[in-house]
């Protein structure tokens, strides 16, 4: 596996300016975490930095244009979400890919709420918006798993399916 760096390290060996590395990775997610800080393979720093400003904003999802992206949880449950779709992609039994996707579910209803919880309790925006980009970001997540499950989200039950894995809600949460 190559060798993950900081930003500190990076700027050290590419003796570029750490705000030069900050502003290349921001919409860059982390290749690994080492105690829960984000790290970087030295191959994605220095494509990083071979692009203009403007092309770094536009390789961003959605889910890197808020405030909260850095969220150190956010990152960690992202992190993981990109192993394990990772996985799913290069699983050779389709039935197989659908049981992981299912298995997925959960994470992605926790990243949702997550998200949702450190986006009030930061004041980001009001709730409807809050909620609308909450909603969009599970839209791309759940894309990016039809996608690697070979599972059209709009047939074959996919959208249902993957409903009916995450964490039910009660009559108490909704009165809450």
């Amino acid at each position: 596996m190559e060798d993950l760096f900081s930003i500190n390290k990076a700027a050290h060996i590419l003796e570029r300016d750490r705000a030069t590395l900050v502003g290349a990775l921001r919409y860059r997610q982390p290749d690994g975490f080492q105690d829960g800080q984000p790290r970087w393979t030295m191959a994605l720093i220095t494509a990083a930095l071979a692009l203009t400003p403007q092309a770094r904003r536009n390789t961003g999802k959605c889910r890197d244009r808020d405030g909260i992206r850095h969220a150190k949880v956010l990152d960690e449950l992202r992190f993981k979400f990109e192993q394990q779709v990772a996985l799913i992609a290069v699983e050779p039994s389709l039935d197989e890919r659908r049981e992981m996707a299912l298995a997925l579910a959960p994470l992605l209803h926790g990243y949702q709420a997550t998200y949702l919880d450190i986006g009030r309790s930061l004041r980001i925006a009001d709730d409807d918006a809050l909620g609308a980009r909450a909603e969009l970001i599970w839209s791309e997540m759940m894309d990016e798993v039809s996608e690697a499950a070979k599972w059209p989200r709009h047939g074959d039950d996919f959208f249902i399916k993957m409903i009916e894995a995450m964490p039910s809600h009660t009559d108490d949460d909704d009165a809450a």
